[in-house]
């Protein structure tokens, strides 16, 4: 009798030590998972923002090549329209064969109207100075400027000053739009989200039939139902979130006056159904001033 009670207490024993033990793992696993998901996301959001800068400093260096081209410079000062489409078109061809890039170009009078769009010849005279601030603080400054900034549509703009004799003429601008970068980082793995605040479609009317989630519009091509039962209500400045199908990477980006126009979220599976919801601010001075931490 005593054997089997001991053997008894002995197999209860073993149950609960391999139960414990067997815990002990699972929740491992779920660590290492985790902590290889959020390691993943880092990344992305890493890639994200260097892409990002790596094609701001393109389109900026586009921008200061075209501001001092002679070609350009003389057909605008002869106020010959045809001739700066053509010359614009023909820079714009060679360039995209080159580079195997896509951009369009917006010059401006020195009055802060347009002068020419390189996509649609008959558009000219509209007032920029009220809704552009890059054309404005490009003026006013008399330097190159690039951001992602609000007009009818959001883009990459870069925003050089031409110049005759050392005096302000005009400014050039070259656009650039998201689709390079989704193809980037869909070659990476990820999914690219630019999401814009619906409280600037008053100036991004190009955009009111993009489609909304929430209080927010998806600027580039990308499958919104991904974006379906995030939490956008209590995001900070940048961080991780996930659903159950996939996790997402986001940080936010603001205009030249430092207001908050949207977020871009890069995307991956979340092959684990892990939950995340990190969320981070930016480091602050004199509580107007952001400062990412690195």
């Amino acid at each position: 009798m005593q054997f089997i009670k001991a053997n008894k207490y002995l197999i209860t024993i073993v149950l609960v030590t391999s139960f414990f033990i067997l815990l002990t793992f699972y929740f491992l696993k779920n660590l290492n998972n985790s902590d290889d998901l959020l390691n993943r996301l880092e990344n992305s959001l890493s890639t994200t923002k260097n892409l990002f800068n790596e094609q701001k400093r393109y389109a900026l260096s586009l921008s200061i090549l075209l501001a001092e081209d002679k070609e350009i410079i003389n057909s605008f000062l002869k106020n010959n329209r045809e001739e700066s489409f053509d010359v614009i078109n023909k820079k714009i061809n060679r360039l995209k064969q080159l580079q195997n890039s896509s951009f369009e170009v917006q010059i401006h009078n020195s009055d802060m109207t347009t002068y020419l769009r390189s996509w649609d010849i008959s558009i000219k005279d509209i007032p920029l100075s009220s809704f552009r601030q890059g054309i404005v603080k490009v003026k006013t400054d008399k330097k190159p400027i690039v951001s992602i900034e609000l007009g009818k549509r959001l883009n990459i703009k870069a925003i050089s000053p031409m110049k005759k004799d050392g005096k302000f003429i005009g400014s050039i601008e070259v656009i650039v739009g998201f689709s390079y970068l989704s193809k980037q980082l869909k070659q990476k793995g990820y999914s690219l989200y630019v999401l814009l605040d619906k409280k600037h479609l008053n100036i991004a009317t190009k955009l009111k039939n993009r489609p909304k989630i929430k209080n927010y519009i998806l600027v580039n091509k990308e499958n919104i139902k991904n974006l379906e039962n995030l939490d956008l209500e209590n995001l900070k400045d940048y961080g991780y979130i996930s659903t159950k199908k996939h996790s997402f990477a986001y940080f936010s980006y603001y205009d030249l006056n430092n207001k908050h126009l949207g977020y871009i979220f890069t995307s991956i599976k979340n092959k684990n159904h892990i939950n995340l919801n990190n969320s981070f601010d930016y480091e602050r001075v004199d509580n107007s001033t952001k400062v990412e931490i690195k």
